[in-house]
């Protein structure tokens, strides 16, 4: 039913809130990013959001402009989100047009399933750049072309097993240290063949692939708005990927007995 001051259905609104900000959330969008949208397509149908956002669950509660509670409802995902601006920046669009124009809400919501469904890049595109930038990072660190190269077959093969254990659902701190693993065993095995004569470029630029960069930003940028509790999650999160690479190559240079 919809309110008595609004001709929109605040049950619609309520799940169209609830999929958009799971979505940003899901993307990686920081906390305050998230808190605005809502607010701004709320605002645009006529109601007042209340909303508690954590990084794997969203809660919010609308109100009508008398006060009335008109919804609340909660979703949630068991990972942390993953790193999609393109989607961020497309939810973030919508709400603009939302907030310009309100639209009816089945179309609000069919545009966000476009957005849910835009296409990503090719599985053979995104493994070949990233091993080329992991070799150009093995070049910026004074590695020559044989380094160059082995720290392209490494990446390749690092991020081939990432893509694999995503599908399967397995813990992504195991998914980053068995990465971390099978490149950094990957250069060891260029070293034991002959094909390199000094490995430490190679060996240290293999893993930057799996460097969460992008999350500690976002976890800085949550702590810095005030949502301390999500910046810091966040934040362990990163530091604990960072440490299953540092394990990973750790494992390797004490099976191989290489000083550290």
């Amino acid at each position: 039913m919809a309110s008595s001051n609004s001709p929109y259905d605040p049950l619609l609104l309520g799940k169209l809130l609830l999929n958009m900000g799971m979505t940003m959330l899901h993307a990686g969008a920081p906390t305050r990013r998230v808190s605005m949208v809502l607010d701004r397509v709320s605002t645009a149908y006529g109601y007042r959001i209340y909303s508690d956002l954590g990084t794997r669950h969203l809660s919010v509660s609308i109100r009508d402009r008398e006060g009335a509670n008109a919804f609340s409802g909660g979703r949630g995902k068991p990972a942390l989100p993953g790193v999609n601006f393109r989607v961020v920046s497309e939810v973030s669009n919508l709400s603009l047009d939302l907030e310009t124009v309100p639209k009816p809400l089945a179309e609000a919501k069919a545009e966000l399933l476009m957005i849910q469904s835009l296409p990503h890049y090719s599985r053979w595109l995104i493994l070949l750049v990233v091993s080329l930038a992991g070799s150009a990072f093995c070049y910026t660190f004074g590695g020559d072309y044989k380094e160059m190269g082995s720290a392209f077959f490494a990446t390749f093969c690092g991020l081939f097993l990432k893509q694999e254990l995503l599908k399967k659902g397995m813990n992504s701190y195991v998914i980053t240290f068995l990465s971390a693993l099978l490149s950094a065993l990957a250069v060891m095995l260029c070293w034991q063949v002959g094909l390199l004569e000094e490995m430490g470029q190679a060996f240290a630029t293999s893993v930057l692939y799996l460097i969460p960069g992008v999350p500690l930003i976002i976890a800085f940028v949550d702590l810095l708005d005030g949502y301390i509790l999500n910046g810091i999650d966040r934040g362990v999160n990163s530091l604990i990927h960072a440490f299953a690479i540092a394990a990973g190559l750790a494992t390797v240079l004490y099976v191989f007995n290489i000083p550290f």
